[in-house]
């Protein structure tokens, strides 16, 4: 036995590889990596961009409409995932399906625990970062080493790049509209919301918009509650709502409706197909979500169809006519 497991190790250096992670851990990987399990949904996402076909095990299941959108990742199985409210994930069931690597969101509160109770699955893991949306580019550097596809990733990183460029491309034009100052509304009754300094709000920064809610954050979760007379106080110019629901009946509501937000019809939901375009989870649909809300603040600005571009460079699997919503 112990011959045998000499031979295996020895097989391990000869035909593995060391790549550096994001923290400057050495870690040996098989020569290539053909799955992916992810400790967080906004890293399964960034893994789906790259190639559906990697991903291992999901965080939680996709929604039967998101079918059409995510190929072969739509019936792995669910192995689950931290990502708040004392959730964890199926130890044993990971050791079942035994992914070739396992990447981690890095940094986070705990992280040395959680890396330790993954670490003992005896499969190599990988601790990236995931706090700006330049933590893209790293991502998908990494997975173009992992896979040894760099073209692919190249292509990624370059949409990055270039979204993240847009607020210095078009400086000239923007400057020529009046400025916009933005209401985040989350939750059903639309007061919760996210302070200058989350990064829940990061495609708000990168589309050039002023956030007119003057608050500290208290935590790291974000959602800080405001109350209606501070939101009246700070009569946004335009309000984008996480909830469809919200953005749709807030006209009506007589509490809202001196805001001119609401009286000039500058209420908007969040687009979510097949994710969320801002937030929760914060993934690289932020990308396209910097588009559609420079497209909402400065129209015009934008003359090509971002959203059909969008859906396929990172979606080849959907085939069916584009849809904001």
């Amino acid at each position: 036995m112990r011959m045998i497991l000499s031979l295996f190790c020895v097989y391990v250096s000869l035909f593995g590889r060391v790549v550096v992670d994001d923290f400057n851990r050495s870690v040996e990987v098989p020569d290539v990596v053909r799955s992916i399990y992810t400790t967080h949904p906004p890293l399964t996402l960034s893994v789906l961009a790259f190639d559906p076909a990697l991903v291992a095990a999901l965080n939680m299941p996709f929604k039967p409409d998101q079918k059409a959108w995510v190929g072969p990742a739509f019936d792995k199985s669910v192995a689950g995932g931290y990502f708040g409210q004392g959730q964890s994930a199926n130890l044993e069931l990971l050791a079942q399906i035994k992914p070739d690597v396992i990447l981690m969101w890095g940094g986070k509160v705990g992280s040395d625990k959680l890396l330790a109770k993954i670490g003992a699955l005896g499969i190599p893991v990988l601790l990236v970062n995931n706090r700006d949306l330049s933590d893209l580019i790293t991502q998908f550097r990494l997975l173009g080493t992992l896979t040894r596809n760099t073209a692919r990733a190249m292509e990624l990183i370059d949409y990055t790049k270039e979204s993240l460029r847009l607020l210095e491309t078009y400086a000239q034009r923007i400057s020529k509209y009046p400025e916009v100052r933005y209401y985040f509304a989350q939750g059903s009754d639309g007061l919760s919301t996210e302070c200058d300094g989350s990064f829940h709000i990061q495609p708000f920064v990168f589309a050039g918009a002023k956030n007119a809610m003057r608050c500290t954050m208290s935590s790291g979760f974000g959602m800080e509650k405001v109350s209606l007379e501070s939101v009246l106080a700070a009569d946004p110019d335009v309000i984008v709502a996480m909830e469809r629901e919200f953005a749709l009946h807030v006209k009506d509501d007589p509490r809202w409706k001196s805001l001119r937000a609401v009286r000039e019809g500058r209420v908007m939901s969040v687009p979510s197909r097949p994710f969320n375009y801002i937030s929760r989870p914060p993934s690289f649909m932020r990308l396209v979500g910097i588009r559609w809300l420079m497209g909402q603040f400065y129209p015009g600005l934008l003359q090509e169809d971002e959203q059909a571009r969008f859906e396929a460079f990172f979606f080849p699997y959907h085939k069916e006519p584009h849809d904001a919503h």
